[in-house]
């Protein structure tokens, strides 16, 4: 036993009715690095690949450091960024020499503009470089589609537990354990079922729920040491291609008992499909006059979730400026927007300066209108980076890009040259606009903000606004999702996949 193991990352969530394609740049302003640099410095703490290194070096293993790059959700990538990191991957693998394992973070749901299956291709080309014997195992985000071709390259495959998602780093000391445990002699095999159905973000939670009752079975079956691992993958709902479904994975020495674990879950998983597409949803001049006719001192929440930047989305929609614009001098909003041009003038301009700005619809045309705010003033210029309140990933820094804020009476809107972490508090209070203080706040995200937002807002709505992750799954231009296909046609308990360990 060669006692090393090989870990690599490239990280990407892809929404497909995004038309902006993810380019190296995306991922150049994450951070790529290589080698020594991931082992030592690459992996951040708190994140996936460092609980991967975490579990490697408890149980004696030496890491041997591929690439590591990731980058905001956004449409899909480029696919001259997924042959780059391929021809590293095997380069890398081909120079490692000996290996006992590859452990692979991948988020699960990346669509290039070549291949829908980037993460089953990633999978595949480690699986033929190295051989049959060697284990490999992946980490995926909870909305990864987690397609058979992924379950024939790697040994196993586990996902985020939390959503909101808080257990980054231990979805990869995870799979860094799986790999270690089967490569010391544990017959582990992972079963697969897959369900013909998806639902949107905003509409459930690990925390609370039916969701959260089925998320405690698996956590119990394995403290009772039964399973050794499982995940139950809610399909990432704006990906637009023809092998797609949720999943569920259990892992255990048994096949059998793995496959009838698996198919039970994956019963209750099917029999939540109603309850998981979530409550009604507001109208936004109904948030609106929510806000208006609030009285608690705490503000109303306007849940922007059709244009995520987490989700994939632009970030680049006005709909909600346009219908707050007429109460700019009595309601105390905060607002953002991704738009290059927008922050560009503001520089230009300078801080004091006033002017018309019209902004919106930048980047995704097709979903949204540009809205003119006339007389903003610029109010504060910045680089864009701030640090990341939490609870996920607290500490770590984001940047925006070149940003402005912008006050049009009592309207405060941060535009910014990207978007990202948008539910995080620090978002808007890193460039001194307080959303506490705010009778309404515009969030982009769909359910990453309830940990921060919740304790400090009067009521949250989750609401219909345009955007390429529209919670209202019927209204997106789907071309390539098989029928039947849950919420889109009704299915059947006989239309859920046997359960099959693939290796």
């Amino acid at each position: 036993m060669s006692k090393k193991i090989f870990v690599c990352e490239m990280l990407q969530e892809s929404n497909s009715f995004n038309p902006e394609l993810a380019t190296m740049e995306d991922f150049e302003n994450v951070g790529i690095f290589e080698g020594d640099e991931v082992v030592q410095g690459g992996a951040k703490a708190g994140n996936t690949l460092h609980g991967a290194l975490v579990a490697i070096a408890e149980r004696g293993f030496t890491a041997i450091g591929g690439v590591r790059m990731r980058a905001k959700s956004g449409g899909p990538v480029d696919h001259k960024v997924v042959d780059w990191f391929m021809e590293k991957t095997v380069a890398g693998l081909k120079a490692a020499g000996e290996l006992d394992g590859v452990v692979v973070s991948l988020h699960g749901a990346t669509q290039s503009d070549v291949s829908d299956d980037v993460c089953g291709d990633i999978l595949t080309l480690v699986r033929e470089t190295v051989g049959q014997d060697v284990i490999v195992t992946a980490s995926c985000d909870l909305h990864g589609n987690i397609t058979q071709r992924m379950m024939e390259a790697a040994d196993h495959l586990c996902g985020y537990q939390t959503y909101p998602h808080l257990d980054h780093y231990g979805v990869g000391y995870r799979a860094a354990m799986l790999a270690i445990d089967t490569i010391e002699g544990k017959p582990l095999k992972t079963a697969r079922v897959e369900i013909p159905m998806m639902a949107p973000a905003h509409g459930y939670s690990t925390t609370r729920g039916s969701l959260n009752a089925l998320m405690e079975k698996g956590h119990a079956l394995v403290k009772a040491g039964k399973i050794a691992d499982f995940s139950v993958f809610q399909v990432q709902p704006w990906l637009d291609v023809e092998k797609i479904g949720s999943v569920v994975l259990v892992t255990a020495e048994d096949a059998e008992y793995a496959k009838a674990v698996a198919a039970e879950m994956a019963a209750e998983e099917f029999a939540l499909r109603e309850e998981l597409q979530g409550e009604k949803l507001w109208a936004i001049p109904d948030v609106v006059q929510a806000a208006i006719d609030n009285t608690v001192d705490k503000p109303v929440i306007l849940v922007d979730s059709a244009d995520s930047p987490n989700a994939g989305a632009c970030g680049d929609s006005a709909a909600v400026l346009e219908y707050v614009l007429p109460y700019r001098d009595t309601l105390r909003v905060a607002f953002s927007l991704n738009d290059v041009d927008a922050v560009a003038k503001a520089y230009e301009l300078g801080v004091g300066a006033t002017a018309d700005f019209t902004m919106g619809a930048s980047l995704a045309p097709e979903l949204s209108k540009p809205v003119t705010v006339k007389d903003a003033m610029v109010r504060s210029l910045h680089d864009g980076e701030f640090i990341l309140g939490g609870p996920a990933e607290r500490g770590q820094r984001r940047s925006l890009g070149r940003s402005a804020v912008l006050q049009a009476g009592q309207i405060f809107i941060l535009v910014t040259e990207r978007g990202q972490n948008n539910g995080d508090l620090q978002f808007y209070r890193g460039f001194g606009i307080e959303p506490t203080l705010c009778r309404l706040v515009d969030v982009k995200a769909c359910s990453s903000f309830r940990a921060g937002y919740e304790p400090v807002s009067a009521l949250i709505c989750n609401s219909v606004t345009p955007g390429a992750a529209g919670p209202e799954l019927q209204a997106l231009p789907f071309k390539k999702v098989p029928a039947p296909f849950y919420p889109f046609q009704e299915i059947s308990a006989d239309q859920i996949s046997a359960p099959v360990c693939h290796r």
